[in-house]
């Protein structure tokens, strides 16, 4: 349930709808419900990665991001500028699990995923006092991401008369069993491109601690936009029936 991705824009008003079809609702009072919304999530997780543009929905497999930033080992020496990275594996994320407290009203989700990233590279600075600049294609493998999610949300009402659910925050953590990286044709110069990128893997963890919070920042502003308007679109009583 928390797997899609809008596209901003889409819908300019909100009628109230029925929960689409892929999605099964569960019921507030289930003494069971987190294990019934987690069953839920993974039935339709691979069908938000499609997309579905009658709700308003974009595919969120690939996932753009437009510019990441890294320093190595820090701004006195290597600057990366990773751009136009399209991040593409969510549609494979396992749901670890979904919780609702209904009554603080905070959702929490743990998911895991292994982000492919494929991008451009500008590579600038100083590797052992020697000038560097180079630019060209990249990539990057996050093996095993595990996403920390929570939302928080209020009662609203809706343009229908009834209550909808709305988000008014969200955040998202993250861990990296393993991250990979290669910069394709450095300077021209085998030696010296198995150098930096031996460097660049070798210092893997604090090169994601710089990348991460652009993935967050899109992949939680994604989902969130998503949720709104389905959360528009479907009632509360039609989402979790008592």
């Amino acid at each position: 349930m928390l797997e899609v991705l809008l596209l901003p824009g889409v819908l300019s008003f909100v009628m109230s709808m029925e929960l689409p079809p892929y999605i099964s609702s569960c019921s507030r009072n289930d003494p069971n419900l987190n294990d019934c919304a987690l069953k839920s999530a993974k039935e339709s997780l691979y069908q938000f990665s499609l997309g579905d543009t009658e709700r308003g929905f974009q595919p969120l497999d690939p996932l753009y991001v437009e510019e990441m930033l890294v320093y190595i080992p820090n701004k006195q020496g290597l600057k990366i500028v990773f751009k136009d990275n399209y991040f593409t594996g969510f549609s494979k994320l396992h749901m670890e699990s979904l919780k609702f407290n209904l009554e603080k009203k905070i959702i929490t989700a743990d998911a895991l995923v292994t982000l492919n990233v494929k991008n451009k590279y500008e590579l600038s600075g100083k590797l052992l006092m020697i000038p560097i600049d180079s630019k060209g294609d990249s990539f990057i493998n996050l093996k095993n991401t595990l996403l920390h999610i929570r939302y928080w949300y209020e009662h609203v009402e809706g343009p229908d008369g009834k209550i909808h659910w709305k988000i008014y925050k969200h955040d998202i953590k993250y861990e990296v069993e393993k991250g990979s990286f290669g910069l394709d044709n450095l300077l021209n110069d085998k030696n010296l491109g198995d150098q930096i990128n031996k460097l660049l893997n070798e210092m893997w963890r604090e090169v994601v601690a710089e990348v991460g919070p652009s993935i967050c920042h899109a992949l939680g502003t994604a989902v969130v936009e998503n949720l709104s308007v389905l959360l528009e679109q479907v009632s509360y009583d039609e989402l979790m029936p008592e």
